[in-house]
């Protein structure tokens, strides 16, 4: 009996961490380039006619459910929005490596979300790369010039003065890498990539500690 109600207790547990999930962010066409000498790969935000960058950020219904909007030739469009990632590669062995770096999100007047970016690189066939990382150390942060909400370039907007903490997530990464060029063994510019992101209030590994340890705690009561 203790069982069943403890395991009734971690599935509502569960669906209630899924349902506090606090903001997404997806972005495509990014400029991509690699410098082999640094080992550090960048995706930014650029205009360039039917390549231009576009995408959007939205929190989640707890927070408004609303969405800010970054149609495709924002940057450079009078306003401050950018998308700025920056990863270094090492550990290049086969077709997998690892990368840390930082990633910035910047809204209509300097408002941010920023974190910390660690995960893992993978070839794929025909020229494409995945990245799968965690996020950590996420913040949205008030630009002095600010209005306390995050605002999209082309409209849209939601506040972030409610989100104080610091927060965690997840990061994926897909792009191409030009003809001839291998697995980050040589510079490429200018390659199109694509970012997606989810924002959350803890590390799912941190709740899935704790499913073990209750687990292993009704184990030896039995």
């Amino acid at each position: 009996m203790v069982q069943k109600v403890l395991c009734a207790g971690l599935v509502g547990l569960a669906a209630s961490v899924s349902n506090a999930d606090i903001a997404s962010f997806g972005f495509t066409d990014l400029n991509g380039s690699f410098d082999a000498t640094s080992m550090v790969f960048t995706a930014v935000a650029f205009t360039g006619g039917e390549g231009s960058t576009a995408g959007d950020v939205t929190r989640f219904a707890e927070g408004g459910g609303s969405t800010a909007n970054f149609d495709s030739g924002f940057f450079g469009g009078g306003s401050l929005a950018n998308v700025e990632i920056f990863i270094e590669v090492s550990n290049v062995l086969g077709g997998m490596a690892d990368g840390a770096g930082s990633f910035v999100i910047t809204d209509a007047d300097g408002d941010t979300i920023s974190g910390d970016i660690s995960g893992t690189w993978f070839a794929g066939s025909m020229g494409f790369v995945f990245m799968n990382g965690d996020t950590t150390n996420v913040l949205f942060s008030r630009n002095s010039i600010g209005n306390g909400n995050f605002d999209g370039p082309s409209g849209g907007s939601f506040d972030i003065d409610s989100l104080v903490d610091t927060y965690f997530g997840a990061l994926s990464l897909l792009l191409r890498t030009p003809s001839g060029v291998g697995f980050f063994n040589a510079d490429f510019t200018e390659v199109s990539t694509q970012a997606d992101g989810l924002i959350v209030p803890g590390p799912a590994s941190l709740a899935l500690a704790g499913l073990g340890g209750v687990l292993v705690g009704v184990r030896r009561r039995r």
